[in-house]
């Protein structure tokens, strides 16, 4: 049973590369004044490193000789002025040089890590670069292969309906007309007649589904809500599954591609549906507004398993798969969730570009 209610609506990461110039000695303009004349921050720690060990020593060598050589007036290498000389003028400024020289090889080992991490940033950004390349190439990819193989359905729909469905037609007609010619008494020649019909009348019923799988004919000649229609009807109504459908919006000029997405993913749920959830009730909505389109195909029965490993077995699984990549290549997405408090809800949505859309 197919229950139908209609409304109307109104209306890639960018990364941040860490600094590729050290900002410890920019503060200070004598740092600037250095490195605009090729002076880097390394030479300049060298540079740190050995003169202000020499300026203390020669500040520690001229206060020495003043007290002691001019004021105390002692001789040049008396034992005071030597100690004191040794001590704060060889002593403490070699202290402070080998500070400087920890401190130059502690900047090194940063600065070294630095280089390291700019280095895997870069190679980073260009494997980045290079997979959203294979990405959007891949989308393409993807997209001309649906197009071309609902183009081969299509091709294929149209030629076994044209030519292998008049063909059957006509035999049935031609059969029926021998059936009228041969007498009555021949009991047994209309048997053979009526079986070879009945077979006949079969192989029109599975041409039709042969169609239908393929390409329905009512999705070209009268749009997406006939064609979901009738797929719900011809699957669904022989298994007294009860069918809720709810449109909002028009549909009269969507883009062919999300229409067929929208039937193939509508499609593959239904083939899901009817192996896996042992439903009784299934609900689809669908909401077209001028930006997206919205379905949702939702069950009562006995609801999703948790995801499972990609096996040759796990078929449902796989069927998602190929529905999410379906509206990958048009730029929507496919959510599949459990329903509370059971059964499973499909969830999609396709963005809608006004141009596609009045072009269509």
């Amino acid at each position: 049973m197919l229950m139908t209610a209609h409304s109307d609506i109104s209306p890639k990461t960018n990364m941040q590369f860490p600094p590729t110039r050290s900002k410890s000695l920019q503060r200070f303009r004598l740092s600037r004044w250095l490195q605009e004349r090729g002076l880097n921050v390394e030479g300049q720690l060298r540079l740190i490193q050995w003169l202000l060990p020499l300026t203390l020593t020669g500040i520690v060598l001229i206060d020495e000789i003043k007290e002691h050589i001019l004021e105390k007036h002692e001789l040049l290498f008396s034992e005071n002025f030597l100690i004191e000389v040794t001590f704060f003028g060889l002593i403490g400024p070699t202290a402070v040089w080998l500070v400087l020289y920890w401190v130059r090889g502690v900047w090194q080992e940063r600065e070294d890590d630095r280089r390291l991490l700019q280095k895997m940033y870069n190679e980073l950004a260009e494997a980045q670069e290079r997979l959203t390349a294979l990405h959007v190439q891949r989308g393409k990819l993807v997209d001309r292969l649906m197009t071309v193989q609902e183009d081969e359905r299509r091709r294929l729909a149209r030629e076994i309906h044209d030519e292998l469905g008049q063909l059957l037609t006509g035999l049935s007609l031609n059969l029926k007309v021998c059936q009228e010619a041969v007498p009555q008494e021949l009991e047994a020649v209309h048997q053979h007649m009526a079986r070879i019909n009945t077979l006949i009348r079969h192989t029109i019923d599975q041409t039709h589904h042969l169609i239908v799988g393929l390409r329905p004919i009512v999705l070209d000649d009268y749009g997406l809500l006939p064609a979901l229609q009738e797929e719900l009807h011809q699957r669904l109504d022989p298994l007294d599954i009860d069918v809720h459908l709810e449109t909002n919006g028009s549909f009269e000029h969507l883009p062919p591609a999300v229409t067929t997405a929208v039937f193939r993913i509508v499609q593959e749920s239904v083939t899901n549906i009817i192996r896996h959830a042992n439903a009784h009730h299934v609900y689809l909505s669908l909401s077209c507004s001028t930006e997206e389109l919205r379905v949702t195909i939702e069950d009562d029965g006995v609801g999703i398993p948790e995801p499972q490993p990609l096996n040759g077995d796990n078929r449902q699984r796989l069927g998602i798969l190929g529905m999410q990549e379906r509206a990958a290549a048009l730029g929507g997405r496919v959510e599949v969730s459990r329903r509370q408090p059971y059964g499973t809800q499909v969830q999609v949505w396709f963005p809608l570009k006004r141009e596609e859309v009045e072009a269509a």
